[in-house]
């Protein structure tokens, strides 16, 4: 077999049990790899109703499709649970080096159930092993990682830090030394398995099927993404996602103030140019690219702070909006520094920033007081955002409340609903979708609610959407603000983004699209897969994953934008002003593209069956 390897691994961490799972041709045609082999696997083997805790939940960690065939930003790997931060499809991605090396040990996927009686970690190289974790139980992800590649010399990693462990449903799992697998609470899985790291040996090779058509695809890629070349290129690699941090603030994108303040207006353009990208690239030592990526759009830097020195992974967007913006602090040591120890001990740091964003509004109240935390937690002060991270690492008092994220937090401390920004439990990201609409779609639709990567049109408002790959469809340009006939556009480039995802490419490879998916594939494979074959399969995997939750009991009505980010009501003044999504038409539509019931959610019995997936349908 070419591009696969045709098997997987189930561990069973109660009985110490590893099986070799082979699995047919067929499925790899059908879902690719990634969490499209995933969401196959789990929702074939997962009792139904567990608790995301439990260790009938499965843990997966899967490789993309193309990952270690050197296809050009196609080093991506995704991770898969059911969440317990929303108990729906969890799902998180993540760069770095760990997806190739976990693919080159010869397994597709590697699914772990179970609970472990004592901390263990798990070593993939020659054979597949359960090792005491005695050893590195209780340490940070950075230290844990540290100790395992050198005593695994040429490995990859996947690691929890003490966020994990204490099982906070706003932890990560780390790789890299700083790329994290944040959303969904997957750290909290790990942690609850008692399971510190995942050790990847890889040895094997990949079998190509036409290596020299391959290596033609790789060469045009390339081209078109010489940073040398290329000016959306050389933007990526000088800046990464944070050269649109001071527009961002001002615009209306990042929210401001736990989602009720006006960026130009409450955080204001002093604030913002003092943790642009300009300040931000300053600290830099030497660039960052993940597996097989040109584009190189990370950084390495080293810098002393007041709060200690900072020698690892550049600051991203995500985490200048929700510890910047957010939180009304515009010193950028604070931010950097609490990114970095987010990193270092796993923490979410999208979820982080709005548990702190959360908090200070309920300390503004009076339901937090400074007796709770022993320090005051004021808007805007970049010295109690540090204390605050390692307020909750304790885990201890209200810490142990807040570490659940912001909406079983609202719940116990009886704060009111409207300061809990989330959906279904996941807290929302820096995107505001006042300020790109289809983003509401996103956020409330996708199987995995609250994530901006998800898949959607809301990064192409006011323009012309491109397709990921080649299709027979004609775009039209977007009005920001319409919301009708937007539902067949969100979900063609939705189910675009399945196979994006599965595949293991970055998401940032959008930026040159449309890119020759069926002709890489077919490449590696030799199969004849077309675009319109590869759109059924996003659908496929896009359905399933919906399926889940609706096996998992999870209702239209549970699936809500908070008032803010819709903007009820309105913001009276700034660049958002009067504004107010339509988020029902938005989603509504979207529903009706995907065959979808607008009231049940449940999808049309005969398009499921068009789509191969009547083995699937359980209602």
């Amino acid at each position: 077999m070419f591009g696969y390897f045709g098997k997987v691994l189930d561990i069973d961490l109660s009985s110490g049990k590893i099986k070799e799972i082979d699995v047919d041709d067929d499925i790899y045609r059908k879902f690719l790899g990634g969490y499209g082999l995933g969401v196959w696997y789990i929702y074939k083997n997962q009792p139904v109703g567990v608790n995301p805790l439990d260790g009938s939940n499965y843990l997966s960690f899967l490789p993309g499709f193309l990952n270690g065939t050197g296809v050009p930003m196609a080093g991506r790997m995704m991770a898969a649970s059911k969440s317990p931060l929303t108990g729906t499809w969890g799902d998180s991605n993540v760069g770095g080096y760990i997806g190739p090396e976990l693919k080159r040990t010869g397994y597709d996927g590697v699914f772990i159930k179970g609970i472990s009686r004592d901390p263990v970690y798990i070593l993939i190289g020659k054979d597949v092993e359960i090792l005491s974790a005695s050893e590195i139980w209780g340490r940070s992800a950075l230290e844990a990682e540290n100790y395992l590649r050198e005593r695994y010399r040429g490995s990859q990693v996947l690691v929890i830090g003490e966020a994990g462990e204490n099982v906070s449903l706003i932890s990560s799992i780390i790789t890299d030394r700083g790329r994290a697998l944040g959303r969904s609470g997957l750290g909290a899985v790990m942690g609850s398995k008692r399971l510190k790291a995942l050790v990847a040996l890889g040895k094997k090779e990949i079998n190509i099927y036409d290596r020299k058509k391959l290596i033609e695809l790789n060469k045009l890629l390339l081209e078109k993404m010489n940073p040398n070349k290329n000016k959306a290129a050389e933007r990526w690699h000088r800046y990464g996602t944070v050269g649109g941090n001071e527009y961002s603030h001002l615009s209306g994108d990042t929210p401001i103030k736990n989602w009720k303040g006006i960026g130009i207006i409450d955080f204001g353009e002093d604030k913002a140019k003092a943790i642009s990208g300009e300040e931000v690239i300053k600290s830099n030592v030497r660039s960052y690219g993940c597996a097989s990526c040109p584009v190189a759009c990370g950084a390495i830097i080293k810098k002393e702070t007041k709060y200690g020195e900072i020698n690892g992974h550049r600051l991203e967007y995500e985490g200048a909006g929700m510890f910047g913006g957010l939180l009304l602090n515009g010193d950028l040591d604070s931010i950097e520094y609490s990114f970095e120890l987010a990193n270092r001990h796993g923490y979410d740091v999208i979820s982080l920033g709005a548990v702190v964003a959360f908090a200070m509004e309920c300390y503004e109240l009076g339901i937090i007081k400074k007796e709770d935390l022993g320090f005051e937690l004021k808007w805007g002060d970049g010295d109690a955002l540090v204390k605050m991270v390692h307020f909750l690492l304790k885990n201890e008092g209200i810490a142990r409340i807040l570490n659940k994220g912001v909406k079983k937090a609202a719940e116990t401390l009886g704060a009111p609903e409207e300061i809990a920004i989330h959906v279904h439990g996941q807290e929302l990201p820096a995107h505001d979708p006042k300020y790109l609409p289809s983003l509401a779609t996103t956020y409330v639709a996708d199987p995995t609610p609250g994530r901006h990567t998800a898949g959607g049109i809301g990064f192409s408002e006011g323009h012309k959407p491109v397709p990921v790959f080649p299709i027979d469809f004609n775009f039209e340009k977007i009005e920001k603000y319409t919301y009708k006939g937007k539902g067949m556009y969100q979900a063609i480039i939705s189910n675009q983004t399945q196979v994006e995802n599965a595949l293991g490419f970055c998401i940032f490879s959008d930026t040159f699209s449309p890119l020759p998916y069926p002709d890489i594939i077919n490449a590696v494979t030799g199969w004849d897969v077309t675009s319109e074959e590869l759109l059924k399969t996003g659908e496929r995997i896009q359905q399933l994953r919906h399926l889940f939750n609706l096996r998992e009991g999870i209702k239209v009505d549970d699936l809500k934008l908070p008032k803010r980010a819709a903007g009820i009501p309105p913001q009276v003044d700034g660049p958002l002003k009067g504004i107010t999504i339509d988020v029902d038409s938005l989603v509504g539509e979207y529903y009706d593209a995907m065959g979808w019931n607008r009231q049940t959610g449940f999808p049309d019995k005969q398009r499921l069956i068009d789509l191969g997936l009547e083995k699937f349908i359980f209602f």
